[in-house]
């Protein structure tokens, strides 16, 4: 898989197609895994790199498992769109806009936590109650193959009986509508509404991976780069539908920097 940083030419190439947008994960993108949500920062690079690129690209979006409300406040830039909850809803103009349809699962979803945790209690495991989607996270427990394993045999027909479908990521079982809505399907919609040309994802997991596919759907009108961030926990999917890849936060950190000298610092020739 080519590593991204040796191959920037490409990356030239999609920046000089207007309009151009730039789309990136949350965490474990800009942001280092953390043994909790709550204990997740944005690298300051990162976010000195996307708050200089707010004001000169055509869009600049940060896609979150994460409420768009929550991805907003982590991130801090006014100037980005942020789509939430694995695109169940986008963040605009101070407000959080939901799917349609996705308000009939949030009494569902609470249903199935309320019920989870009668039937279940395992140390170190952490949930969130999203609102139209839940994430169980295990990274905390000791044993994390018999977490998942207690996990999925209580969630299952809870999942089923609610329907609702289930998601795995790093260390974490995501409880979702089945609404066939995902990261894909919002960045799609936000390239077509903005009339992108040209469109860069960052993404680090399963979720991510959504995107990667829809971008390489034949007769799209825009031409994408569909940006793997891999690390010691990466699903192989990720690798193997990514267009190119970098090694965690740190490459991201160093990828940013140089879009913004391309497309900032450099002088126009």
């Amino acid at each position: 898989m080519p590593y991204l940083l040796d191959h920037f030419d490409a990356v030239k190439e999609l920046l000089a197609l207007h309009p151009f947008g730039l789309f990136t994960d949350v965490d474990g993108t800009i942001s280092e895994i953390a043994p909790s949500p709550a204990e997740a920062r944005v690298s300051p690079v990162c976010r000195g790199s996307l708050t200089a690129l707010a004001k000169h690209l055509d869009l600049v979006a940060a896609v979150s498992g994460r409420s768009a409300a929550e991805a907003r406040e982590m991130v801090g830039i006014d100037e980005m769109v942020y789509i939430g909850n694995h695109g169940y809803e986008r963040w605009v103009g101070g407000n959080t806009e939901l799917i349609p349809g996705v308000e009939d699962y949030i009494i569902g979803i609470k249903a199935v936590i309320d019920e989870f945790n009668k039937r279940i209690s395992i140390e170190g495991v952490v949930i969130e109650n999203k609102g139209p989607t839940a994430s169980i996270h295990y990274r905390r427990c000791r044993d994390h193959e018999a977490a998942l394993k207690a996990i999925m045999a209580a969630v299952e027909e809870l999942a089923e009986d609610s329907n609702l479908k289930i998601g795995l990521g790093k260390l974490v079982v995501e409880l979702r509508p089945l609404l066939g809505v995902s990261k894909g399907t919002a960045v799609v919609s936000l390239i077509e509404e903005r009339s992108l040309r040209g469109a860069i994802y960052l993404g680090d997991d399963l979720t991510d991976v959504d995107v990667f596919v829809s971008f390489h759907r034949e007769g799209l009108p825009f031409k994408g780069l569909a940006v793997g961030i891999v690390g010691e926990e990466t699903a192989p999917q990720v690798v193997r539908e990514a267009d190119c890849t970098l090694n965690g936060v740190t490459d991201v950190e160093r990828f940013l920097r140089q879009i913004v000298a391309e497309v900032i610092d450099r002088p126009a020739a």
